[in-house]
C-alpha cells in the first residue's frame, strides 16, 4: 500500500473520524434487505428466461450454433418446418464470449439461462464484498451495510440487467475483482482478470490504459497477453488461420467501424431513445433523428411508434459525428491529466477516486450505453459515499458529491413513467447520462482537492486479514 503523507499543516477539509463496526443487528438486517432484492431480480429474470426473452437468448443461440456447427453464429433462426427468420445475434462481440457460453449452450435453454441466472447471482454478491472492502474506505466488514445504499441507488439498472439476463454484471465483477488483487499485492491475477474483462467487453480496455497511467507493467502485460491467448490465439485453434482471420476482420468493420460512435451517428442507427450514447443523444438533439424509431436487429420486435423529436438544430451528421468525436478526445485527455501520476506517488484514495473515475468513463464513450450499462457506477458511488462520510455536509463538495449520487437515483424514475405510461422522452433526452456526468465531475473535484492536500481525506481502511 501507498504511504500517506506526515504533513502538519492544516487540512483544507476536516473530517469525521472513522466509523465505528456496524452492530451485529444491523448488518443482519442490512443483509436480509440485499437478499430481498437480489430475490427480486431472480425473479425477473426466471421470468425472462421462462418466455425465452432476450438478451440471454442472443447469447445462448450464438453459443449454441457454434457448439453444434463449429463456425459462428449467422444470426439466423432455422424453424422445424424449415423457415428461416433473421433474428438479433452478438456481433458486436469477440468470438470469445460464445465460446465462454458453450459451456451451458449445449443444455436446453432454460436450463442453461437458471445456471447463468444463478452465476450473475452469486457475482452480485461478490461484486459488492470487494467493493465494501476495498473500494468505500468504510469498515470492511460491514459491506452489506455500506453497499446497500449504492445498490439502491441504481435498483432500476440492476433490475434490467437481470431482467435481460445481461453480462454487464460479469465485467463488472472482473474489474472489480481485477482492483482488489492489484491492491493485494497480485498484480499478474489481476491483469488475467482485466484481460478477461477486455474479451467480454471491449470498452474496460481503457482500465487497462489507467493501469498503464500508474505504471503497473506487469498487470497491463499480463492483461493483453490475455487476450492474446484467450482470443484470437484460441480462436486460430478452434477455427483455423483461415477462418479465424476472415470472422477478426467481419468483427472489426462492425465494432470498430459500422458501429463506432461515428458510424452509427453516419448510418443513424442505434438512435432510438433506449441508446444514451453521446452519439445518439447529440444526433437526437442537433439532427432530425426520431428517437421512437427502433433500429432493432431483431425482426420480432414491432412497434407502432410514430415519429417524435426534440431536435433544437439541424446540423449535418458528419458535423455532429465530428463534433462527438472532439468531445471524446477532449475527455480522454481530461482523463489522462487527472491520473497522469504513477500508483507508488499518490495515496490510497486517490487511487481509488481515478479507478472509478475510469470506470465511469467507459459509460459515456461506449457508442451504445442502456439503462442496464448504468451498474459499472457502482464504483463510483460506493467511493463517493465514504468520501461523503469524512468529509460530511458541512463543506461544498460534500452537499455537491451527494446530490450527484442521488440524481442517479432520481433518473431512474423515467423507468416508472416507461412503465406506467409509456412516457420514453426523458431517456430520449438524456437524463441517464447527465448523472455519470456530474458523478465523474465530483470524483474530479475531489481529486483535486486531494492532490493539493493529502491530509484532506484520512486514511481508508487498510485491507481486511483474509
Amino acid at each position: 500500500m501507498p504511504t500517506h503523507s506526515t504533513q502538519t499543516r492544516t487540512p483544507l477539509v476536516r473530517h469525521n473520524a472513522f466509523p465505528p463496526t456496524a452492530p451485529p443487528r444491523v448488518r443482519r438486517v442490512c443483509l436480509i434487505a440485499l437478499l430481498a432484492i437480489a430475490f427480486l431480480f431472480a425473479s425477473s429474470g426466471w421470468n425472462s428466461i421462462q418466455k425465452r426473452w432476450a438478451d440471454f437468448e442472443y447469447f445462448y443461440k450464438a453459443s449454441a450454433w457454434l457448439v453444434h456447427n463449429g463456425t459462428m453464429d449467422p444470426e439466423i433462426d432455422r424453424f422445424e418446418n424449415g423457415g428461416i427468420e433473421a433474428r438479433g445475434g452478438i456481433p458486436w462481440y469477440l468470438p470469445f464470449v460464445p465460446r465462454v457460453f458453450s459451456v451451458v449452450s449445449w443444455m436446453p435453454m432454460r436450463v442453461a439461462g437458471t445456471i447463468w441466472l444463478i452465476f450473475n447471482l452469486v457475482l452480485f454478491f461478490a461484486t459488492l464484498r470487494l467493493i465494501g472492502r476495498y473500494l468505500s474506505g468504510l469498515p470492511p466488514g460491514d459491506w452489506m451495510v455500506t453497499q446497500l445504499v449504492p445498490v439502491l441507488f441504481l435498483l432500476a439498472a440492476w433490475h434490467w440487467e437481470f431482467r435481460l439476463n445481461q453480462i454487464n454484471n460479469l465485467t463488472l465483477f472482473l474489474l472489480v475483482a481485477s482492483f482488489a488483487l492489484w491492491r493485494r499485492g497480485r498484480p499478474s491475477v489481476s491483469g488475467l482478470a482485466l484481460g478477461l474483462a477486455i474479451l467480454v467487453k471491449l470498452t474496460p480496455g481503457l482500465i487497462a490504459f489507467w493501469f498503464l497511467l500508474k505504471r503497473e507493467l506487469r498487470v497491463v502485460g499480463v492483461a493483453a497477453v490475455t487476450v492474446v491467448v484467450a482470443g484470437p490465439l484460441s480462436d486460430v485453434i478452434v477455427f483455423g488461420p483461415s477462418y479465424a482471420a476472415d470472422t477478426y476482420r467481419a468483427w472489426a468493420r462492425s465494432a470498430l467501424i459500422d458501429n463506432s460512435q461515428r458510424g452509427l451517428i453516419l448510418r443513424q442507427v442505434e438512435m432510438d431513445w433506449r441508446n444514451q450514447a453521446v452519439g445518439a443523444l447529440a444526433s437526437r438533439w442537433l439532427h432530425r433523428t426520431s428517437y421512437t424509431k427502433h433500429f432493432d436487429n431483431d425482426p420480432r420486435i414491432h412497434l407502432d411508434d410514430s415519429p417524435a423529436w426534440i431536435n433544437v438544430a439541424n446540423l449535418s451528421l458528419h458535423t455532429i459525428a465530428g463534433g462527438v468525436l472532439a468531445f471524446s478526445a477532449a475527455s480522454v485527455l481530461l482523463l489522462v491529466w487527472v491520473a497522469r501520476h504513477p500508483a507508488r506517488r499518490l495515496g490510497e484514495w486517490r487511487i481509488r477516486m481515478e479507478w472509478a473515475l475510469f470506470v465511469l468513463a467507459m459509460l459515456w464513450l461506449m457508442p451504445v450505453m442502456r439503462r442496464y450499462h448504468l451498474i459499472w457506477a457502482l464504483p463510483a458511488i460506493s467511493v463517493l459515499g465514504g468520501a461523503i462520510h469524512y468529509c460530511g455536509l458541512r463543506n461544498a463538495w460534500g452537499k455537491f458529491a451527494l446530490v450527484c449520487a442521488a440524481s442517479v437515483c432520481a433518473a431512474q424514475l423515467t423507468l416508472v413513467l416507461y412503465l406506467t405510461n409509456g412516457t420514453n422522452l426523458p431517456e430520449a433526452a438524456g437524463v441517464l447520462l447527465a448523472p455519470v456526468l456530474l458523478l465523474a465531475s465530483a470524483l474530479i473535484w475531489r481529486i483535486v482537492t486531494i492532490s493539493r492536500d493529502p491530509e484532506a481525506m484520512p486514511p481508508p481502511a487498510e485491507f481486511a486479514d483474509e
